[in-house]
């Protein structure tokens, strides 16, 4: 079964050679999974609204900049909804767009739930030719090889979960489309490829109310055109509110964690020490992630739990 599992993996991979963008990896992963994870959705006892800041090596003009905002919510027992909007802008390009999911979840035991997901996207893809500095003033390569382009395309994605743990792996960027919806007489030249992610947290005393809770989680980022990237991070809770912690990114990044997390109102900041060869050349990298809790009361929580006989929480995603 694993081995057909992992052959079914690679197949949707696929091994084209494709010049391709990367999707922005967050130090604040663990704070909101519906970015890495359409089947997320849903999934909670209440409706998050997120919202997320970062900004890439400060210091460095034109560095990357990223924001999104987030919401999802279930809308029956099983049934889950969600809807990501992002604007990630470096240099002179520019990357934005809208992803909306559904998810289904089942009861796969007496403590855990499994949630199957799809989403559905559009991204928008521009450059704005005035930031771009040739040597030759009305270059044809800016002119003609610059362009507008909305590209349409699927992912869809497991989460396993329960009061203490999750695990969760996806496929973003399915479709591959060569149709760029403002000019569908021309293909596509450059797109965002097929990116895998894998997730999962363990939360140590997620049952205590009141004292120390330690959270370790992991991330791991597969695209076909580029190197293998993963974050390894753990965080400690302090009465399930206030936590400090810390993330490795592989060859990349040491982020100090930091946030408060209560009943209705959450706060994340990351703080990211290069360590690669650009280190000497900025002052590290800021990450802040508002969470709003609505729908969040007593009410609510007892509706959800008639159908897991628990209430589920799962710490990572809060």
């Amino acid at each position: 079964m694993i081995r057909l599992f992992l052959y079914l993996i690679a197949l949707l991979l696929g091994f084209h050679q494709l010049n391709a963008q990367q999707i922005v990896m967050h130090s604040n992963y663990m704070v909101n999974g519906l970015p890495l994870n359409p089947a997320v959705a849903g999934t909670k006892t209440f409706a998050p609204v997120v919202l997320g800041f970062r900004r890439q090596w400060t210091g460095i003009r034109e560095a990357p900049v990223a924001q999104h905002i987030s919401y999802h919510n279930y809308v029956a027992e099983q049934i889950g909804i969600g809807v990501y909007a992002f604007n990630d802008v470096a240099g002179p390009a520019r990357r934005s767009g809208l992803m909306t999911s559904m998810s289904v979840q089942i009861k796969s035991s007496y403590k855990t739930r499994l949630s199957f997901g799809i989403a559905g996207s559009f991204s928008q893809f521009m450059i704005d030719r005035d930031k771009l500095i040739t040597e030759e003033p009305g270059d044809q390569v800016v002119l003609e090889r610059t362009s507008n382009q909305l590209i349409p395309d699927l992912a869809t994605g497991l989460h396993w979960y329960s009061h203490q743990f999750h695990i969760g792996i996806a496929l973003f960027n399915i479709l591959q489309t060569k149709s760029d919806l403002f000019d569908v007489m021309t293909p596509v030249s450059s797109t965002l490829d097929r990116t895998l992610f894998a997730n999962a947290s363990y939360r140590f005393g997620a049952s205590n109310e009141n004292g120390i809770s330690f959270e370790p989680s992991a991330i791991l980022r597969l695209m076909t055109n580029a190197p293998i990237q993963f974050d390894v991070s753990g965080r400690i809770f302090y009465n399930q509110q206030l936590y400090i912690g810390s993330s490795y990114r592989h060859l990349d990044a040491l982020a100090l964690l930091i946030g408060f997390d209560s009943r209705k109102l959450g706060i994340g900041y990351a703080y990211d020490i290069g360590l690669s060869n650009l280190n000497d050349h900025h002052s590290g990298s800021h990450e802040i992630v508002l969470t709003f809790k609505t729908r969040n009361n007593k009410q609510n929580t007892n509706n959800r739990s008639t159908f897991s006989n628990r209430v589920y929480d799962c710490p990572s995603f809060k």
